[in-house]
């Protein structure tokens, strides 16, 4: 009887424990219902003429958002409606874009990672919707992770993504804010109609800090951002335009051992601002503590201006929609598993809790935990269940990236990310959490070797190699510091060690076969560079070609060349590899065909311009004996590129060669006023040996 009384007794605990939880959930539901209507104002009526902005600053943490750092956007805010529990899916700029533009989760979308992948022509993104009911569309971007290549410039009637040059580089990876605002805005002087929707992507906050610091950074990019507004409101377009400001994800700044983004998924990582000026400053000051995501920008977008949504969308129009207390938002990086060979992470946030998926579980209680410092896991097993099993269907089927391009490894890598992938040893993998050092300890080898403090970046690559060889950019890394310190056999042995590691692929045995045709032994670079072929056919060609020029042989260098174009015939350091195989078998009529379609690529894709491309087009004309013509090439290089001194000595020849001696020596006083120093003048002195 005692035994069965027990079973009665704990049975009732278990039911009014039950009832208890119920009760308790339905006072949360009815006290957020309750506390939201009070807050919050009905949307103004929609109205399809609404102007919009939608300004994305990248890399730009929520809490970084105050007075002190951000007074404009600040003074936005109190006549906006903030959104303070806004979360990105992705702490990676292609992805959260993407998902920016169409309102469903990277799992649907399928853009997982900033390389390999490209948004699929089928889906329809926000500004397509926006341009079927009318609107105008135009959008600036200031990174190379979002050039149109990558399919983001679905739907927009103009795209600029032309990325700066400099004296050296021709193609850099970022421009700066100022300029893609400048883009933006002449746009926005040939549009006429108010139905107009933009996108202004800003990457100042980004990584490398060319103000010195983060937070430096972020005052610069509101600056840029206030003087927009300013601009928007001269135009008289500010007080009717729906203006959302937001970032595709925050920065690690070292909170969990991360000092960048794209591994973690903790809140520094993955929430951000969002801002969203309605027109006539309807609701102004309004904040909302609702769960919002980057996902929701399509709808809520799309519903302030009554056009009915594309079906189906993940995201919720969080303006007119009651958004449940009880909505989890999804977050994913699979960047360690494509990158570093570590296990991937998948995450759900709701308004108090964040549980991430790893090989170690983590859950923290964000709202008193504001840094998750403290992993509840153990301690609160009930919450962390149910996150689990509603995390689960959420994390579907991967899709593996395509074939990644060597040229698009180098860019990112120039942005700071990892730009090649792992070795992809077998085994189970291992948890970020436990690997994050080798990470920063990688940044810092490559800050001391850009720096050229070689001494000191040789010994930290070589601690990398061996406690974490599956990382392939840091074997490339320590071949090229130890080639450019006066090592080049040590940076062979390197090379090679890697390729036994990371068998054919072009990161690797590109470089070595440069490494073998410094030293003349063609045998040995040949057969390196032919390693690459299955890994990138057309870098792989066109070093071959290169071989064979260096050692002679002018047909097999025209047949690898012309391989590497039939294969790509729009790829624009294709066709320059072959204007230099034509300029070496002095085929000047070739060279200069070669040349204008390397010229009407970089104009009909808006490409970055790039260095000698207008002088090499100069002196296959004057070859060919069509003066004028060579002349305006050389005219048009030293526009795009004031440094280019021999550019501005072979304009003064022609000139002279005309009789235009005066016009030629004002030109040469030119250039050595735009590029005063010892270079500059031996140019002048040799240019006017022939100027008289």
């Amino acid at each position: 009887m005692n035994a069965e009384r027990r079973a009665q007794s704990a049975e009732l605990r278990s039911v009014l424990l039950s009832t208890f939880c119920v009760l308790r959930t339905a006072f949360c539901v009815l006290v957020f219902v309750f506390s939201s209507c009070s807050r919050e104002t009905p949307a103004p009526a929609a109205n399809p003429d609404t102007p919009i902005f939608l300004i994305s600053i990248d890399t730009l943490r929520s809490d970084r958002v105050t007075p002190a750092l951000a007074p404009r956007l600040t003074a936005l805010a109190q006549e906006s409606v903030t959104f303070t529990s806004a979360f990105s899916h992705v702490p990676q700029t292609l992805p959260s874009h993407t998902t920016m533009l169409t309102g469903l989760l990277p799992q649907r979308n399928a853009v997982r990672d900033n390389i390999g992948y490209a948004l699929a022509p089928e889906l329809e993104t926000l500004p397509e919707t926006l341009k079927r009911n009318g609107y105008t569309t135009g959008a600036s971007v200031s990174s190379y992770v979002l050039r149109r290549a990558t399919g983001i410039d679905q739907g927009f009637d103009f795209f600029d993504d032309e990325l700066e040059y400099r004296s050296s580089i021709d193609v850099t990876a970022e421009r700066g804010g100022e300029r893609t605002v400048a883009a933006l805005q002449r746009w926005l002087d040939s549009v006429t109609s108010r139905r107009l929707f933009a996108l202004l992507h800003l990457y100042e906050p980004h990584a490398p800090y060319e103000k010195g610091s983060y937070d430096a950074e972020v005052s610069h990019a509101d600056a840029i951002v206030g003087a927009f507004l300013d601009d928007l409101k001269r135009r008289g377009l500010y007080d009717d335009a729906l203006i959302v400001v937001t970032s595709d994800h925050g920065e690690g700044l070292g909170d969990h051992g991360e000092d960048e983004h794209g591994i973690f998924v903790y809140r520094e990582a993955i929430q951000v601002p969002l801002i969203v000026k309605l027109p006539r400053q309807s609701r102004a000051g309004e904040r909302i503590t609702a769960m919002a995501a980057l996902s929701d920008l399509t709808p809520t977008i799309l519903g302030a201006t009554g056009i009915t949504a594309p079906a189906k969308l993940d995201g919720l129009d969080v303006l007119r929609t009651q958004v449940p207390p009880t909505r989890r938002v999804y977050a994913e990086s699979y960047y360690p598993r494509l990158h570093v060979n570590w296990h991937e992470l998948t995450s759900l946030v709701d308004a108090q809790h964040q549980y991430i998926d790893a090989p170690r579980r983590e859950l923290y209680d964000w709202r008193a935990d504001p840094r998750e410092q403290q992993n509840l896991l153990e301690a609160n097993r009930r919450v962390a269940f149910a996150m689990a099993n509603e995390l689960k269907p959420l994390v579907t089927a991967f899709q593996p990236p395509s074939k990644i391009d060597l040229e698009d490894q180098r860019k990112l890598a120039a942005l700071g990310y990892i730009g090649s992938t792992s070795s992809g040893s077998g085994g189970p993998l291992p948890d970020a959490k436990d690997k994050v050092h080798y990470i920063r300890m990688l940044r810092e080898a490559k800050q001391l070797v850009s720096g050229g403090n070689l001494a000191a970046a040789i010994p930290l690559l070589r601690k990398l190699t061996v406690e974490n060889p599956s990382l392939v950019d840091e074997w490339v890394l320590l071949a090229e510091a130890l080639e450019r310190s006066g090592h080049h056999n040590d940076a062979i042995d390197v090379l090679r060690k890697a390729n036994g590691l990371f068998p054919g692929s072009a990161i690797v045995t590109l470089p070595l076969a440069e490494l073998y045709l410094a030293d003349r032994r063609f045998a040995e670079a040949r057969a390196h560079a032919e390693l690459a072929l299955k890994d990138d056919e057309v870098l792989a060609r066109e070093t071959l070609a290169k071989i064979a020029l260096q050692a002679g042989d002018l047909n097999a260098a025209r047949k690898e060349v012309e391989r590497a174009v039939a294969v790509a015939p729009n790829r624009t350091s294709t066709l320059l590899s072959l204007a230099r195989v034509q300029k070496r078998a002095e085929d000047w009529r070739g060279m200069l065909a070669t040349l204008d379609r390397v010229s009407a690529e970089v104009d009909a894709r808006h490409l970055p311009r790039i260095r000698n491309l207008h002088g090499d087009r100069g002196e296959a004309l004057l070859r060919l004996q069509r003066g004028p013509e060579a002349e305006q090439a050389f005219r048009r290089e030293t526009e795009l590129f004031p440094d280019n001194l021999p550019a501005w000595g072979n304009l003064a020849v022609i000139l002279a060669v005309q009789g235009r001696n005066q016009e030629a020596r004002a030109l040469l006083d030119d250039a050595v006023r735009r590029n005063p120093g010892p270079a500059g003048e031996r140019m002048r002195t040799e240019a006017l040996q022939v100027v008289r």
